[in-house]
């Protein structure tokens, strides 16, 4: 099954006893959840909500949200990847792109895919 909760979907597996029961917790905790049994499966990128969503996501915003789900202040993400913190900065706002280089440089930094920064 998927549950699908105003996010890319989660795949949960679930077999036994208590899958009704774990149904319903999850239903009356994520108002508006989409639970999909393994037959009816689909392909998120052809649901609207997930195209207007991924429309949403910039590298600006990806880069906000790497640096504080890393825990860094942004003086922090500069040190370790020799880039100005003003310069991060402006790259949080959208008011500076993110090139090839800066976008390895804080890959590197934050751990993640070059991919994440650039379109």
């Amino acid at each position: 099954m998927q549950v699908v909760a105003k996010t890319p979907r989660i795949d949960v597996r679930v077999e036994g006893k208590g899958v009704k029961a774990f149904l319903a917790i999850i239903k009356k905790s994520i108002p508006g959840v989409q639970i999909i049994d393994d037959d009816e499966a689909q392909d998120i990128d052809d649901w609207e909500y997930y195209k207007e969503m991924k429309s949403r996501i910039t590298p600006a915003k990806v880069l906000k949200i790497r640096r504080e789900n890393a825990g860094l202040t942004q003086a922090e993400l500069a040190e370790r990847c020799g880039i100005a913190a003003s310069n991060i900065a402006l790259m949080e706002t959208g008011k500076r792109g993110i090139g090839i280089k800066s976008a390895r440089k804080l890959a590197d930094g934050l751990g993640c895919n070059v991919g994440d920064f650039v379109l």
